[in-house]
Protein backbone atom coordinates (compact mmCIF):
# COMPACT_ATOMS: atom_id res chain seq x y z
CA UNK A 1 0.00 0.00 0.00
CA UNK A 2 1.21 3.32 -0.69
CA UNK A 3 2.19 5.65 1.95
CA UNK A 4 0.44 9.14 2.90
CA UNK A 5 2.26 12.37 1.01
CA UNK A 6 2.85 13.19 4.65
CA UNK A 7 5.09 10.30 4.92
CA UNK A 8 6.90 10.31 1.66
CA UNK A 9 8.46 13.50 2.41
CA UNK A 10 12.23 13.97 2.56
CA UNK A 11 14.28 14.58 5.86
CA UNK A 12 13.05 17.87 7.38
CA UNK A 13 16.28 19.27 8.01
CA UNK A 14 17.54 18.15 4.52
CA UNK A 15 20.49 21.25 3.69
CA UNK A 16 20.67 22.66 6.86
CA UNK A 17 24.56 22.24 6.33
CA UNK A 18 24.22 24.13 3.68
CA UNK A 19 24.21 27.59 5.13
CA UNK A 20 27.00 29.51 6.58
CA UNK A 21 24.74 29.55 9.97
CA UNK A 22 27.74 31.69 12.02
CA UNK A 23 27.85 34.53 9.03
CA UNK A 24 23.68 34.71 9.75
CA UNK A 25 22.60 37.36 11.67
CA UNK A 26 19.68 36.35 14.78
CA UNK A 27 19.42 39.51 16.52
CA UNK A 28 22.35 38.75 19.14
CA UNK A 29 25.55 38.07 16.84
CA UNK A 30 26.02 34.75 14.64
CA UNK A 31 23.01 32.05 14.22
CA UNK A 32 25.40 29.18 14.94
CA UNK A 33 23.28 27.62 17.23
CA UNK A 34 20.29 27.54 14.92
CA UNK A 35 21.28 24.23 13.32
CA UNK A 36 21.38 22.31 16.66
CA UNK A 37 18.48 23.98 17.91
CA UNK A 38 16.41 22.30 14.58
CA UNK A 39 18.09 19.11 14.78
CA UNK A 40 17.19 18.80 18.93
CA UNK A 41 13.29 19.46 17.33
CA UNK A 42 13.48 15.72 16.38
CA UNK A 43 15.05 14.77 19.50
CA UNK A 44 13.52 11.40 21.01
CA UNK A 45 13.40 13.05 24.17
CA UNK A 46 10.24 15.32 25.12
CA UNK A 47 12.02 17.57 27.24
CA UNK A 48 15.07 18.23 25.04
CA UNK A 49 12.29 19.25 22.46
CA UNK A 50 10.39 21.27 23.93
CA UNK A 51 13.67 23.01 25.61
CA UNK A 52 14.68 23.01 21.82
CA UNK A 53 11.40 25.04 20.81
CA UNK A 54 11.70 27.96 23.52
CA UNK A 55 15.05 28.91 22.66
CA UNK A 56 14.61 28.47 18.87
CA UNK A 57 11.66 31.13 19.28
CA UNK A 58 13.50 33.47 21.77
CA UNK A 59 16.34 33.53 18.60
CA UNK A 60 13.68 33.24 15.82
CA UNK A 61 11.47 35.93 16.75
CA UNK A 62 12.82 38.11 19.51
CA UNK A 63 10.49 40.36 21.27
CA UNK A 64 7.95 40.33 17.58
CA UNK A 65 11.42 40.76 15.92
CA UNK A 66 12.54 38.27 12.98
CA UNK A 67 15.84 38.76 11.77
CA UNK A 68 17.75 36.83 8.78
CA UNK A 69 18.07 33.91 10.33
CA UNK A 70 14.25 33.65 10.80
CA UNK A 71 14.28 33.90 7.02
CA UNK A 72 16.79 31.24 6.73
CA UNK A 73 14.96 28.81 9.19
CA UNK A 74 11.53 29.04 7.60
CA UNK A 75 11.68 26.63 4.51
CA UNK A 76 13.22 23.87 7.74
CA UNK A 77 10.26 25.09 9.95
CA UNK A 78 8.32 24.41 7.32
CA UNK A 79 9.26 20.64 6.33
CA UNK A 80 8.76 19.97 10.26
CA UNK A 81 5.52 20.84 10.32
CA UNK A 82 4.78 19.10 7.28
CA UNK A 83 6.43 15.84 8.32
CA UNK A 84 4.97 13.07 10.16
CA UNK A 85 8.02 11.60 11.28
CA UNK A 86 8.32 14.72 13.79
CA UNK A 87 6.46 14.59 17.27
CA UNK A 88 3.16 15.97 17.09
CA UNK A 89 4.01 18.26 20.03
CA UNK A 90 6.55 20.23 17.61
CA UNK A 91 4.90 19.85 14.25
CA UNK A 92 1.84 22.10 16.35
CA UNK A 93 4.15 24.55 18.15
CA UNK A 94 6.19 25.04 14.95
CA UNK A 95 3.22 25.98 13.01
CA UNK A 96 2.09 28.79 15.90
CA UNK A 97 5.86 29.98 15.46
CA UNK A 98 5.25 30.26 11.68
CA UNK A 99 2.53 31.96 12.30
CA UNK A 100 4.01 34.10 14.67
CA UNK A 101 6.83 34.93 12.45
CA UNK A 102 4.90 35.56 8.91
CA UNK A 103 2.77 38.20 11.72
CA UNK A 104 5.91 39.72 13.36
CA UNK A 105 5.55 43.55 13.74
CA UNK A 106 9.27 44.36 13.99
CA UNK A 107 12.74 42.96 11.60
CA UNK A 108 16.41 43.38 12.59
CA UNK A 109 18.86 45.69 10.40
CA UNK A 110 21.87 44.06 9.80
CA UNK A 111 23.17 47.10 12.40
CA UNK A 112 21.29 45.24 14.90
CA UNK A 113 18.33 48.15 14.86
CA UNK A 114 14.82 47.53 14.25
CA UNK A 115 12.29 48.73 11.74
CA UNK A 116 8.56 48.21 12.35
CA UNK A 117 5.42 47.55 10.24
CA UNK A 118 3.75 50.84 9.26
CA UNK A 119 0.95 52.06 6.43
CA UNK A 120 -0.07 55.06 4.97
CA UNK A 121 -3.63 56.72 5.36
CA UNK A 122 -4.10 54.28 2.73
CA UNK A 123 -3.42 50.77 4.40
CA UNK A 124 -0.62 49.88 2.28
CA UNK A 125 2.25 49.23 4.05
CA UNK A 126 5.26 51.05 3.62
CA UNK A 127 8.35 50.32 2.17
CA UNK A 128 11.92 49.49 4.35
CA UNK A 129 15.28 49.67 3.80
CA UNK A 130 16.88 46.51 2.19
CA UNK A 131 17.16 43.45 2.82
CA UNK A 132 14.15 43.94 5.11
CA UNK A 133 14.06 40.58 6.75
CA UNK A 134 10.34 41.63 8.06
CA UNK A 135 8.63 41.07 4.41
CA UNK A 136 10.89 38.59 3.40
CA UNK A 137 9.96 35.92 6.62
CA UNK A 138 6.31 36.72 5.71
CA UNK A 139 6.73 36.06 2.55
CA UNK A 140 8.59 33.24 2.88
CA UNK A 141 5.91 31.71 4.93
CA UNK A 142 3.55 32.59 2.42
CA UNK A 143 5.31 30.54 -0.22
CA UNK A 144 6.03 27.54 2.06
CA UNK A 145 3.28 27.28 4.04
CA UNK A 146 0.08 29.50 2.17
CA UNK A 147 -2.61 27.56 4.12
CA UNK A 148 -1.35 28.56 6.65
CA UNK A 149 -0.68 32.49 5.96
CA UNK A 150 -4.59 32.57 4.26
CA UNK A 151 -6.01 31.41 7.35
CA UNK A 152 -4.39 34.11 9.23
CA UNK A 153 -5.70 36.75 6.90
CA UNK A 154 -8.88 36.02 7.18
CA UNK A 155 -11.15 37.72 9.99
CA UNK A 156 -13.16 34.04 10.11
CA UNK A 157 -10.38 32.90 12.43
CA UNK A 158 -11.03 35.28 14.79
CA UNK A 159 -14.92 34.62 14.87
CA UNK A 160 -15.22 31.32 14.72
CA UNK A 161 -12.41 30.67 17.65
CA UNK A 162 -14.39 33.15 19.65
CA UNK A 163 -17.69 31.38 19.13
CA UNK A 164 -16.23 28.14 19.80
CA UNK A 165 -14.68 28.99 23.01
CA UNK A 166 -17.98 31.01 23.83
CA UNK A 167 -20.24 27.98 23.61
CA UNK A 168 -18.74 25.50 26.24
CA UNK A 169 -20.73 25.45 29.56
CA UNK A 170 -17.48 26.55 31.44
CA UNK A 171 -15.79 29.73 29.40
CA UNK A 172 -12.21 30.19 29.42
CA UNK A 173 -11.13 32.77 31.43
CA UNK A 174 -9.64 34.68 28.27
CA UNK A 175 -13.05 35.16 26.19
CA UNK A 176 -14.08 38.46 28.02
CA UNK A 177 -10.98 39.83 26.99
CA UNK A 178 -11.09 38.83 23.64
CA UNK A 179 -14.48 40.06 23.52
CA UNK A 180 -13.45 43.51 24.55
CA UNK A 181 -10.95 43.91 22.28
CA UNK A 182 -13.37 43.11 19.14
CA UNK A 183 -15.90 45.52 20.39
CA UNK A 184 -13.10 48.15 20.90
CA UNK A 185 -11.85 47.53 16.87
CA UNK A 186 -13.93 50.29 15.30
CA UNK A 187 -15.07 48.89 11.95
CA UNK A 188 -14.82 45.19 12.17
CA UNK A 189 -18.64 44.55 11.44
CA UNK A 190 -17.95 40.34 11.79
CA UNK A 191 -15.46 40.59 14.72
CA UNK A 192 -18.39 43.09 16.93
CA UNK A 193 -21.13 40.71 15.67
CA UNK A 194 -19.32 37.23 16.65
CA UNK A 195 -18.30 39.90 20.14
CA UNK A 196 -21.94 40.36 20.83
CA UNK A 197 -22.71 36.80 19.98
CA UNK A 198 -20.29 35.46 22.70
CA UNK A 199 -21.28 38.64 25.48
CA UNK A 200 -24.73 37.00 24.78
CA UNK A 201 -23.63 33.80 25.52
CA UNK A 202 -21.56 34.70 28.62
CA UNK A 203 -24.17 36.33 30.17
CA UNK A 204 -24.98 32.75 31.75
CA UNK A 205 -21.28 32.74 33.39
CA UNK A 206 -21.54 36.34 35.08
CA UNK A 207 -18.39 35.42 37.47
CA UNK A 208 -15.92 36.34 33.91
CA UNK A 209 -17.62 39.80 33.19
CA UNK A 210 -15.62 42.29 34.50
CA UNK A 211 -12.76 40.34 35.67
CA UNK A 212 -9.33 41.73 35.39
CA UNK A 213 -8.00 39.45 32.88
CA UNK A 214 -5.45 39.89 30.23
CA UNK A 215 -6.17 40.94 27.01
CA UNK A 216 -5.41 38.70 24.22
CA UNK A 217 -3.96 40.68 21.91
CA UNK A 218 -1.17 41.54 25.21
CA UNK A 219 -1.16 44.10 27.71
CA UNK A 220 0.17 47.17 26.01
CA UNK A 221 -0.43 46.58 22.73
CA UNK A 222 -1.49 49.54 20.84
CA UNK A 223 -2.96 48.88 17.23
CA UNK A 224 -0.69 51.32 14.68
CA UNK A 225 -1.93 54.26 12.52
CA UNK A 226 -4.18 52.98 9.69
CA UNK A 227 -2.80 49.18 10.29
CA UNK A 228 -5.64 47.34 7.82
CA UNK A 229 -8.43 45.43 9.36
CA UNK A 230 -7.51 41.80 8.55
CA UNK A 231 -4.19 41.95 10.15
CA UNK A 232 -5.99 43.22 13.27
CA UNK A 233 -8.30 39.94 13.13
CA UNK A 234 -5.06 37.95 12.01
CA UNK A 235 -3.49 39.02 15.22
CA UNK A 236 -6.37 38.55 16.82
CA UNK A 237 -6.99 35.16 15.91
CA UNK A 238 -3.65 33.52 16.16
CA UNK A 239 -3.37 34.89 19.69
CA UNK A 240 -6.24 33.57 20.53
CA UNK A 241 -5.79 30.28 18.72
CA UNK A 242 -2.62 29.85 20.84
CA UNK A 243 -4.29 30.47 24.19
CA UNK A 244 -7.02 28.30 23.21
CA UNK A 245 -4.55 25.43 22.59
CA UNK A 246 -2.05 26.23 25.16
CA UNK A 247 -3.44 28.46 27.87
CA UNK A 248 -2.72 31.79 29.26
CA UNK A 249 1.35 30.93 29.47
CA UNK A 250 1.57 29.59 26.04
CA UNK A 251 3.05 32.33 24.66
CA UNK A 252 6.30 32.38 23.13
Amino acid sequence: MELPRAWQRPDPLRGLDRISWAEVYDGRGGAGRVPRLLRSLMDPDENERQNALSQLAERLLTDDTVSEASFCAVPFLVELGASYKVAGDVRDRVIFLLAAMALAGKGFTEDGRRTHRRWNALGRELPRTAPDWLTQTRHAVAQGAPKIFEALASERVACLVALACAVPDKLPSFVHGLMTDMIDLPGEEMLADAAEIAVALMKDSPELLGVDVPKVLGEGLVRPAHQPREVTAALMGYRFALISAYGDEGAW
